[in-house]
């Protein structure tokens, strides 16, 4: 998905990333599906599901010469001592170094790209995310049980901390 000309005259963006057929790793799509559909998305803001699109469309927003605010990026991340379901967010800067310059369905956004937005262009980068019960090594659909029961809470949370108010 490239970022729209509508994406980049927005104040905020919500991005849900991750892959739906890889189980938890559907976090990330089923947050801005669920935020969607449960609370009035202000004009200013837009909620994209972008499943596995994330870095074309960050690179699109560094190029463009309109840009969003803020981008919230939402995505299941693997941190240990975390509980499935476990909801947090991450500081830019402690992505691990593995994430600087590769991208795959088993790892959050591109950061190098995030940090040039947020470094360059002055874009505040917020990172939601949520601990995995099992991110499977074969196609399986559908979330675990903890990580779906995180998902409307995802959606409040976002709402409430960077929507409601905009």
């Amino acid at each position: 998905m490239m970022a729209s000309e509508e994406h980049l005259s927005k104040r905020t963006l919500v991005l849900g990333c991750g892959n739906v057929l890889y189980g938890d790793d559907g976090f990330g799509p089923a947050v801005a599906t669920s935020l969607a559909a449960r609370y009035p998305i202000p004009d200013d803001a837009a909620v994209v599901n972008l499943g596995l699109s994330t870095r074309g469309f960050i690179f699109d927003v560094l190029l463009a010469s309109r840009q969003p605010k803020r981008i919230i990026v939402v995505d299941a991340m693997e941190r240990h001592g975390r509980r499935p379901g476990e909801l947090f967010e991450v500081p830019l800067d402690e992505l691990s170094k593995e994430k600087v310059d590769d991208f795959s369905f088993h790892q959050g956004p591109t950061s190098n790209l995030l940090k040039e937005l947020r470094d360059f262009c002055g874009i505040e980068i917020v990172i939601v995310s949520c601990q995995p019960e099992r991110i499977p090594a074969e196609m399986e659909v559908g979330l675990s049980p903890p990580v779906r029961a995180a998902t409307d809470e995802a959606a409040r949370l976002i709402y409430e901390r960077y929507l409601r108010d905009v």
